[in-house]
């Protein structure tokens, strides 16, 4: 059964995960492009991508596994994997995977100020990589949301933690700052600080955008109402991880939300959040029917809206 194989943690669900990824993949690209207009460049640029999701699914499973988000199953990988078939156009931006590699190397320093060891320099790494995100996409600077409830949960609110991830967010800052101001480009460092407001949601009138986004935002909603009760009544890290994915969850939809011109690609940001909660959810299902009933629904609601995508 798919509750038991997937309910384990190996190299052999790696591999069959990656290979339902390879599928969907391989099939998108091939729609997308021409096989008469294939050449080298082309298939290089692909193996390129590939080495990329290689890299954005290592980080991923690195943070699950080091903050125990999840037990020692292979749901949370597989549900990650799956939501490019719920949004098939994130495949092909490599840009925003590229982007996305740096939210989850930012990521697994936020969560990781659960260790006391190394916390100010974590502090200050956190704030550097936020600084990194700004720059590419000014508004992930929102995410610093994220780093300061970190430290209120697991460190403590002081002149230290609060100097330190601002000192750490100006030090990449500067260095653009001054490389613009040197080549007479400070028009493109100021960009960064003004945001457009005229705000374009025309994407979800596309059918396949408007029915995914309704499907995981009922799957959402029904894991968060179930789940949150139970972690509340429980004191420790695992309640105060919580509190920080379901923020993750709110502060990636509003990133998603806020852009100046909303595409398909924009929603990766969303996916790690997403997956942590179901897959939280999922646990707690105590029957293996009841798994084994969501696990089918959801792979063949996946392959469905890819499909009619």
């Amino acid at each position: 059964m798919l509750a038991n194989f997937f309910g384990k943690s190996n190299p052999v669900n790696f591999i069959v995960i990656f290979s339902i990824f390879l599928g969907v993949f391989f099939t998108n690209s091939i729609s997308s492009i021409p096989l008469v207009s294939l050449n080298f460049s082309l298939v290089l640029e692909h193996v390129l991508t590939l080495f990329l999701f290689l890299v954005f699914f290592f980080f991923y499973n690195f943070i699950l596994s080091k903050n125990k988000f999840t037990l020692y199953n292979s749901y949370g990988f597989l549900i990650f994997v799956l939501l490019f078939g719920f949004f098939p156009d994130t495949m092909l931006n490599r840009g925003e995977l590229f982007l996305n590699i740096l939210i989850l190397v930012y990521l697994r320093r936020v969560y990781s100020l659960r260790s006391g060891k190394d916390s100010y320099k974590k502090i200050f790494d956190s704030g550097f990589w936020l600084g990194i995100l700004f720059l590419l996409a000014p508004k992930t600077v929102l995410f610093g949301i994220l780093l300061f409830l970190s430290i209120w949960l697991f460190q403590k609110i002081n002149f230290r933690t609060l100097l330190i991830p601002c000192l750490g967010f100006l030090a990449p800052l500067i260095c653009f700052a001054t490389y613009c101001f040197w080549f007479d480009q400070m028009e493109e460092f100021m960009a960064s600080f003004f945001w457009y407001t005229n705000y374009n949601f025309e994407l979800f009138t596309d059918s396949s955008i408007l029915i995914s986004s309704i499907v995981l935002g009922i799957l959402l909603i029904i894991s968060i109402l179930i789940k949150t009760p139970k972690v509340i009544s429980i004191s420790g890290s695992y309640r105060k991880y919580w509190i920080l994915i379901i923020f993750n969850l709110f502060i990636a939809i509003t990133i998603l939300v806020i852009q100046n011109t909303l595409n398909e690609s924009q929603f990766m940001v969303l996916f790690f959040p997403i997956s942590v909660i179901l897959t939280n959810w999922l646990e707690s299902i105590k029957t293996p029917l009841y798994k084994n009933v969501f696990l089918v629904l959801f792979i063949g609601c996946t392959f469905l809206l890819y499909f009619i995508a």
